[in-house]
């Protein structure tokens, strides 16, 4: 497999790059503390038109921390326009969320606007959290002191769509059932045909394109092949929408893990994540393990190694949904191959014990001494099991190795570890697909839901990544905010 070529979206980084540096030198603190309102208003029009032409979310996600710390309350205001225009982009909905707490009203009035006219209804529990809950704040507003708790409640009003008492109870006992409110997965989004055929006919190397459209997602409890382990949320089979995407045809390899490592020592945590604590050493566990060779997939990483590389090769993690439609092919098999389990489809606890568990208790006492033997492959190539790709044509998605996704295990919607609730678990638990070589068959299906905290890492915790359309461009195109939230 070839190593990543980086070039083009590091080319587009550092034009951004550039121009950012232009425009921060127009908003230097201590040369705009003398500017008259009018002429800093027609600064921030001018640099916010210009701003429009960034495409890397890195370089956005710099003018996303201008709109965080900027000491000045108009420069933030503005900038809160730009972070609109990158939503439902990770890191610009975590930007919308603290901004909801800045200490000017300027600012937070209008994160708040933003949350309700984007329908944010992951924002739910922190509006809720300034004022009670809607429905009683229609009937009895209680002593609001200002603007704010009216703010407040409109954006809840927005979000829910509907001022009606009954429905607005109704909609708050589901949030807290589930901490958000409908998906609408089955929603076609009517992405503009120039955009699609545009996107598609790109050339990414190594990877397959999955074309977009409906597929199902999770399986009937009469189709789970092994109900040994915790299976219920992988049931009932939904009807999900998913825009066209590129996916690795096979893992990402030791090699190619590691050119990303060397080039982190070299160049700085450029294209990491935001939240990943500081100074991380990237380097994968199994680097001094002489079982793991260089053309094996990658194991050995946590969530924060899964999230830069995606980033540092120009890619993303997968959604759990798209994970989940690119193993399952075009039929919807329940395995990749077929719907029924083939001992010599995958790498798995009997590949290397050579005994085959009867159920979990003897799977556990197998599994024991796997990583302690000595001189055993434990991880194996991906093309061993080519022929048992899924109709997609990608390779490897079962067995041999953990996937991370990016998708947050209680809520399936993007995972933020910045914004984890040890509470309730929002955002405690990233979605891990595919099984190991430590697996037994009912953790490997497809549609098993296995998890993790973000920093935990183990020999058997891998990554694939994919190609989205841009997000700041599909937002653009659509011209409205994403009805189905199961996209990104």
């Amino acid at each position: 497999m070839p190593i990543i070529e980086l070039d083009s979206h590091k080319t587009i980084y550092l034009k951004d790059l550039d121009l950012l540096r232009n425009l921060e030198e127009r908003i230097l603190p201590e040369d705009i503390v003398s500017y008259p309102p009018s002429k800093l208003k027609q600064e921030m029009n001018e640099i916010l038109a210009k701003l429009s032409k960034i495409e890397h979310p890195v370089a956005a996600e710099y003018v996303f921390g201008m709109a965080i710390l900027h000491p000045n309350t108009y420069v933030r205001y503005s900038l809160v326009e730009f972070v609109k225009e990158w939503l439902p982009y990770p890191s610009a909905l975590e930007t919308i969320y603290r901004l909801l707490h800045d200490p000017d009203d300027l600012v937070s009035f209008r994160a708040m606007e933003i949350c309700g006219e984007e329908g944010m209804d992951l924002a739910i529990g922190k509006l809720t959290h300034i004022i009670g809950p809607a429905n009683q704040k229609i009937l009895e507003p209680n002593k609001p002191v200002g603007l704010g708790a009216a703010k407040v409640l409109t954006s809840l009003t927005h979000i829910y769509e509907t001022e009606d008492v009954e429905e607005l109870r109704n909609y708050e006992m589901y949030y807290k059932l589930y901490k958000k409110l409908e998906d609408n997965a089955d929603f076609e989004e009517h992405i503009p045909v120039d955009l699609l055929e545009d996107f598609v006919s790109k050339d990414h190397e190594g990877m397959v394109l999955i074309p977009g459209g409906f597929f199902k997602y999770g399986l009937e409890p009469d189709q789970v092949p092994d109900k040994n382990f915790g299976w219920s949320d992988a049931c009932p089979t939904r009807t999900v929408w998913q825009p066209p995407f590129f996916i690795d045809k096979y893992p990402v390899t030791n090699e190619q893990y590691d050119s990303f490592v060397r080039d982190i020592l070299q160049n700085g945590h450029v294209f990491c994540h935001t939240n990943e604590p500081e100074e991380k050493d990237h380097t994968r566990n199994t680097y001094w393990d002489d079982r793991f060779k260089p053309e094996h997939p990658v194991t050995g990483i946590d969530y924060y190694d899964a999230y830069a590389f995606a980033r540092w090769a120009g890619k993303d993690l997968p959604t759990e949904y798209q994970w989940e439609k690119a193993a399952r092919g075009k039929e919807g098999h329940i395995w990749p191959w077929g719907n029924e389990f083939l001992d010599k489809a995958c790498n798995w606890s009997y590949t290397t014990t050579g005994l085959y568990p009867s159920g979990p208790n003897e799977w556990r006492k197998h599994i024991v001494g796997i990583n302690s033997i000595d001189n055993t492959c434990l991880v194996r190539p991906a093309s061993e099991y080519a022929q048992y790709a899924s109709s997609y044509g990608v390779v490897g998605m079962v067995g041999n190795h953990w996937e991370w996704t990016r998708s947050d295990f209680l809520t399936r919607r993007n995972f933020t570890p910045a914004l984890v609730n040890h509470e309730t678990k929002e955002n405690a638990y990233a979605v891990l697909k595919g099984g190991s070589f430590y697996s037994h068959p009912g953790l490997m299906f497809p549609s098993f839901r296995g998890k993790d905290i973000a920093f935990c890492r183990h020999n058997e915790m891998g990554i694939r990544c994919v190609v989205n359309i841009p997000i700041n461009k599909l937002r653009k195109a659509l011209g409205k905010p994403f009805k189905n939230k199961t996209i990104y």
